[in-house]
Parts: C-alpha cells; sequence; structure tokens
C-alpha cells in the first residue's frame, strides 16, 4: 500500500482549512509494563553494581541517571556527561550514554503515544499550530530529530510529540536519537576535557537552569491573567 506524502502547509492546504486531523497516535504492542520493568531492572543491577565494582561507581550511577535526565521529566542532564567524561574514555561514555538515551526514549515514545490517543487530547490534536507543525515536520522527519538531538538550542521535547503525532517509526526515531545524542555527547565530553569544571558548580549550573525552564512554563499562565479584562 502506498505510503500518502507529507502535506505542506500552503493556502490550500487541508492542514489549514480545517479538513486534516492529526492521526491517533498507536500505542506499542507490547503493553504498558514491560519498558517500565526493564528500566527498574538495568537501574537496580546498575545500584548493585556500586557495591561490587565500586571503583567503577559514577559510570553506574550514570546509567540511572540517563533515564532520569532524558524522560519526560524536566531534569537537567548536560551537566553530568561533562562530569563523568573527565574520568573515562570518550567512546565509553558516548556509549553508555546513547544506549541509556535509546532504552528511555522508547518508553518516552509509549507513553506519550498512550496520553496523545486520549479524547481529552482531540483539541490538541486539532489545533491550529499542531497541524502547521505536522506538516513542516512531514518535510524533513528524520533530519528535524537529529538537530533536536544533538544542538542544545533546539529542545527536543516538542519533537518527541510531534513525531508521535506522526506515527514515524520508532526506529527510524531511534537512529536518529542515536545519531543525534551521540554527536552532542561528544562535544560535552569534549568540553568536560578542555574546561574541567568543578562538580559543584555543574550542581549549580544544573539547578539554576532548571529554575528558568520553570519559570519559562509559569510565563504563559500569568501572561493570560494579565489579559483579563478587568471587573
Amino acid at each position: 500500500m502506498a505510503v500518502p506524502r507529507p502535506i505542506s502547509p500552503s493556502a490550500s492546504s487541508p492542514v489549514l482549512d480545517g479538513r486534516f486531523v492529526a492521526p491517533v497516535p498507536c500505542p506499542a504492542a507490547w503493553g504498558p509494563w514491560l519498558l517500565p520493568v526493564v528500566l527498574g531492572g538495568v537501574s537496580s543491577l546498575c545500584a548493585l553494581a556500586t557495591y561490587v565494582m565500586p571503583l567503577h561507581g559514577k559510570l553506574w550511577w550514570f546509567v540511572p541517571f540517563s533515564f532520569l535526565g532524558n524522560s519526560l521529566a524536566m531534569v537537567p542532564y548536560d551537566g553530568a556527561v561533562i562530569y563523568v567524561g573527565r574520568f573515562y574514555p570518550l567512546w565509553l561514555i558516548v556509549l553508555v550514554g546513547t544506549l541509556a538515551t535509546m532504552l528511555i526514549e522508547a518508553w518516552n515514545m509509549e507513553l506519550l503515544s498512550r496520553l496523545l490517543a486520549r479524547d481529552g487530547a482531540r483539541g490538541f490534536r486539532e489545533h491550529k499550530t499542531t497541524r502547521w507543525t505536522l506538516a513542516l515536520y512531514g518535510k524533513a522527519p528524520f533530519f528535524s530529530l537529529v538537530a533536536s538531538c544533538a544542538l542544545p538550542i533546539v529542545p527536543h521535547y516538542p519533537m518527541r510529540v510531534i513525531a508521535t503525532l506522526a506515527r514515524y517509526s520508532l526506529w527510524k526515531y531511534q537512529g536518529a536519537v542515536a545519531l543525534g545524542r551521540s554527536v552532542r555527547y561528544t562535544g560535552l565530553v569534549l568540553v568536560g576535557w578542555v574546561l574541567p569544571i568543578p562538580g559543584i558548580w555543574i550542581v549549580v549550573g544544573s539547578l539554576l537552569l532548571l529554575l528558568v525552564g520553570l519559570r519559562s512554563l509559569q510565563r504563559p499562565e500569568e501572561a493570560e491573567v494579565a489579559v483579563e479584562p478587568a471587573a
């Protein structure tokens, strides 16, 4: 069966005139509990390994923190790569970080597919901005994902949502994650080599970035309150 071509955002496009509706995401067939069990099992083994092989404790804890830092939670992660990269070979940190990221990204996509498939998300799926973004994403989906994974200035969080709504292939998505994140982690490790930043500075800087991110999420709500007419 032929695959439909991406819809371009033109004046006559159904994306803009209301006839186009974002497809309902399809949750994975393996069920909602498989990946959480795998992630929990790997994290438990890494925690156990810190007692069996304490010499490499930083590397073992780097794995579950990679799960947390690349999850849907807003947890700063790049600083951990800069810090741990000083103690181990570049290829090892890039390999471990990329594999851990690919594993948690599989769960991210599953969670988003289940959330966005709900009836309550229909308004978001049919919103004009969502339709427009999907049309633009369809022009270069793979390279858009690679760019958002590799470049710090391009947020990857919204790209997860768009890729889920577009029903993008999980394998292609993981390929983009592997390519983009490996480039990003290589750059971060090199930063740690060139600039030996103290760990406490990395923690403080990460917390500041987290506060800025949370503050930016509150601004739209404050703006809505500000434009409400006075009684």
